[in-house]
């Protein structure tokens, strides 16, 4: 796991409920984050926490005595400081007319209760990270200034950026609220309006970085090559959020008689470059045909490829796709000669954003594991490892024998 921001960076997320054991609960989930959790139980208090700080988040409960959800959303919005602060609404009830006036309101998401521990971390995460690079930002922006006080061009030019970086998050924070109203997921937000934002941060610190280069202290360089690399690596999980968030969107209507063969020299075929460069050496037996998502067992098998190839040992990456089969079901295996995983982390590979080795040594966002078990979850079926260290590993997938 990665370890906790400094004191010093830690985002304040604020978890608003009536009831005292759900903000236990909300901060027993949220408390791995290593964020500052800070809990009002009406939205009275809620404001004047508002009032004196800055959040990444406000989890906030609709139904309160006094003043509900719903009001509280709309003092926040109408207070210029917490008006961009993204807002999730918590409630035990399916009811539209709720959704529509929450989304009207400028809610981000909506929770429904019991709420899972899991999905809650990984959608306050989008935010946090979010919110740290643009805190990271402006920091970065305002050292800019102070170094650059004797050159009025490059001071009308960090100006400008900084103006059109504000003028694109505004922009592009308010498409991200206009297009709740069509009451799409949330990752489906984070990938069309958060992404966006993101290369704009990149793009610009890439251009500070080719045009002052040298002309600042080292200070300076280091922070802005740190702001590309975070950027990226953030668009990378918001895109392979996106892709774990779609699985289960897919109808029955995509599902046909597919051709595990097929799939796998689809999936092969889309990896080429990666395995021309590794010399990767794959061999097959003969794979059945099963019902199923072609796209999706293309995208299984493509990621247990890359996965394979990735963590690698000092020899030939060498993989076996093989089956079995019994009056149920197909057993479908993919064997390499890596690095092995120590098995007390054969359960936890499949999570998301669940990453082994350190982050300067994978580019990966933790995603690939957790959207093959879902792939695999949505055609029925069970996926596990089997592994040590430094004697390969095994993937096991299996569908279920259908028509």
């Amino acid at each position: 796991m990665e370890p906790e921001p400094a004191a010093d960076s830690r985002m304040k997320i604020l978890l608003v409920d009536d009831t005292p054991e759900n903000l236990v609960s909300l901060e027993a989930a949220l408390v791995g984050l290593g964020e500052d959790l800070v809990m009002a139980q009406s939205g009275r208090e809620a404001l004047r926490h508002l009032l004196n700080d800055d959040f990444a988040a406000v989890l906030l409960d609709v139904r309160m005595p006094e003043m509900d959800g719903f009001e509280t959303a709309e003092l926040i919005r109408s207070r210029p400081r917490s008006r961009q602060i993204p807002i999730l609404f918590l409630t035990g009830y399916r009811n539209e007319e709720h959704l529509f006036r929450g989304y009207d309101l400028g809610a981000v998401d909506f929770l429904f209760k019991p709420i899972v521990p899991e999905v809650l971390r990984s959608k306050v995460a989008v935010f946090v990270e979010l919110s740290r690079s643009n805190a990271k930002l402006r920091k970065q922006a305002d050292a800019l200034r102070k170094q650059a006080e004797d050159l009025h061009r490059v001071e009308q030019e960090v100006r400008r950026l900084n103006t059109s970086l504000e003028a694109r998050v505004l922009e592009r924070t308010e498409e991200l609220v206009r297009s709740n109203e069509e009451l799409q997921q949330f990752a489906y937000i984070a990938s069309h309006d958060l992404r966006e934002p993101l290369r704009t941060v990149s793009i610009y610190a890439q251009l500070l970085a080719k045009r002052y280069q040298g002309r600042l202290d080292g200070d300076a360089d280091q922070f802005i090559t740190f702001i590309v690399q975070n950027a990226e690596r953030m668009e990378t999980l918001v895109h392979d959020l996106l892709d774990f968030s779609r699985i289960d969107v897919r109808g029955m209507d995509f599902f046909a008689r597919t051709s595990c063969d097929s799939a796998l020299d689809d999936a092969v075929g889309n990896i080429r470059p990666l395995v021309a460069e590794s010399g990767a050496l794959i061999t097959r037996d003969p794979l059945p045909c099963v019902m199923g998502d072609a796209v999706q067992l293309t995208r299984l098998f493509q990621n247990l490829l890359v996965n394979s190839i990735k963590y690698r040992s000092s020899d030939v990456p060498r993989i076996l796709v093989s089956s079995r089969e019994n009056a149920e079901e197909y057993l479908i295996s993919v064997k390499d000669n890596g690095i092995g995983i120590d098995p007390q982390y054969a359960e936890k590979i499949f999570g998301i954003f669940r990453v082994l080795q350190p982050r300067d040594r994978s580019s990966g966002s933790g995603m690939g594991l957790a959207i093959c078990r879902k792939i695999v979850t949505r055609h029925a079926g069970r996926i596990w490892v089997e592994s040590a260290l430094g004697q390969g590993a095994t993937f096991y997938w299996t569908i279920p024998k259908k028509g």
